[in-house]
């Protein structure tokens, strides 16, 4: 996996902040974080018995550096993805009529 560089980790820390993501740990009330370099991918679905995902959430990490707790921020609500997201393949898409 490729390191993301330091000015999109300066991106990423700055859209959070703008949106108020700036308080203690939850936990311990630790007041150092750090970003966890990858993605985060959470898949919805309707009912525990479902095979298909659908509604995939891509989210960046934040950990604690002084407890390890860990807490998700979509990507959307940050401005991350881009306006045309990629397809899933052809055989889990889901056609609306």
């Amino acid at each position: 996996m490729t390191e993301w560089t330091q000015e999109k980790r300066e991106d990423i820390v700055k859209r959070l902040h703008e949106r108020g993501v700036n308080r203690p740990c939850p936990r311990c009330n630790g007041d150092k974080f750090s970003l966890v370099d990858g993605y985060a991918v959470f898949g919805m679905v309707d009912r525990l018995e479902d095979e298909s995902v659908r509604n995939m959430i891509p989210s960046v990490c934040v950990a604690c550096s002084q407890c390890g707790y860990l807490t998700f921020h979509a990507m959307g609500t940050l401005g991350l993805l881009s306006k045309d997201p990629p397809q899933p393949p052809g055989d889990k898409q889901i056609v609306v009529e």
